[in-house]
């Protein structure tokens, strides 16, 4: 096992996320935004997609306008949803065809939207127990917005209650939290603009909902088939020595029984380049029913190989070695159980 890990396995790749900190600019180059997400639905932990729908708003000030208006820049290439997959069911459609303006010279345009997103930072390795941030990626869109241009740059400002509207439950999941960010998507490419610096770089503002999976739930559906396996495992050895028939067969009925419940925890799952929780769980099983199995091997070769009057004292020396296989197995299963997690 440690030949391959070295040979195979490997590490993982690192993420580039490729983004940088957003920077402090005048009020001159901002645009606020806000959202307020109506209804998440079709989670697939497999595809890493969700889709989503609701409203988000743009609020600018009059030198932005200025600048709409010369380029002519249409409303609706503003900001695009940049973690958008699947375009061609989606909706962006502003609510009106041109903007509103407030008092003090800004401007505010409302947009509603509907579609699939990506969620890039997936991470599974505590799971069932997981913990899934969804993120909707806003990003302006024209080359002028560029941070190699007028550097405009995506403010979020909103309370994290605003954001979560009243259908964003998920089934087995229950709402942790809200909030948003900004950064600077840094592309690696220039887009063709030449002797240009930071024209790949667009601010981009996140706005996350964060999900937890039901502890109970997930762990009736997920370990406690886990759990039966094992406790059969460790009250195998209680037969007595001289049942070789019997003690042979359930170590390896075991093992065959975790490898279906693996495989059926797997299929709704993505392909990982690292274990899960769960994936820890039934690693430990296959040792664990790997080495009884080799433990009642040895058993049955000693017993049967033993005189017949020295059997009582064989006996007690292969319930001694069973006991300590017991001992040694419960303590492990217990410390994976506890600290397993911290370590996913």
């Amino acid at each position: 096992m440690a030949l391959f890990s070295i040979t195979t396995l490997g590490k993982p790749d690192a993420t580039n996320t490729q983004l940088k900190p957003a920077p402090t600019v005048p009020a001159a180059r901002q645009i606020e935004v806000g959202m307020h997400i109506r209804n998440i639905y079709n989670l697939s932990l497999k595809d890493k997609t969700f889709s989503a729908d609701g409203w988000f708003w743009l609020k600018w000030p009059e030198s932005i306008q200025q600048l709409i208006e010369s380029d002519q820049i249409p409303i609706t290439e503003l900001v695009e949803l940049e973690n958008q997959v699947e375009s061609y069911d989606a909706q962006l459609e502003p609510d009106s065809t041109e903007p509103e303006r407030l008092e003090g010279g800004r401007y505010l345009q409302t947009f509603r939207f509907s579609s699939k997103f990506y969620d890039e930072q997936q991470n599974l390795r505590s799971f069932p127990f997981e913990t899934l941030e969804l993120p909707i990626n806003l990003e302006v869109r024209p080359s002028q917005f560029s941070m190699g241009a007028r550097g405009v740059v995506l403010v979020p400002k909103l309370h994290a209650k605003e954001l979560q509207g009243h259908s964003i439950a998920l089934n087995g999941y229950s709402v942790a939290g809200a909030r948003s960010s900004s950064a600077i998507h840094s592309y690696t490419t220039t887009f063709g603009e030449e002797g240009v610096a930071n024209s790949g770089d667009y601010s981009m503002a996140t706005f996350e909902i964060s999900y937890r999976t039901n502890g109970w739930a997930a762990f009736y559906r997920y370990v406690l088939p886990w759990v039966a396996v094992m406790v059969i495992l460790l009250l195998a050895p209680n037969l007595e020595g001289n049942l070789n028939d019997l003690r042979l067969a359930i170590p390896s009925t075991a093992l065959l029984t975790l490898v279906f419940l693996q495989e059926g925890a797997h299929a709704e799952l993505p392909a990982f380049d690292y274990l899960t929780f769960l994936d820890k769980l039934y690693l430990f099983g296959y040792l664990a029913a790997t080495a009884e199995f080799w433990l009642f091997v040895w058993g049955t070769n000693l017993i049967s190989r033993a005189p017949e009057d020295q059997h009582p004292q064989v006996m007690e020396r292969i319930n001694q070695v069973d006991l300590i296989y017991q001992i040694t197995t419960l303590a492990g299963c217990l410390t994976l159980l506890l600290l397993g997690r911290g370590s996913a």
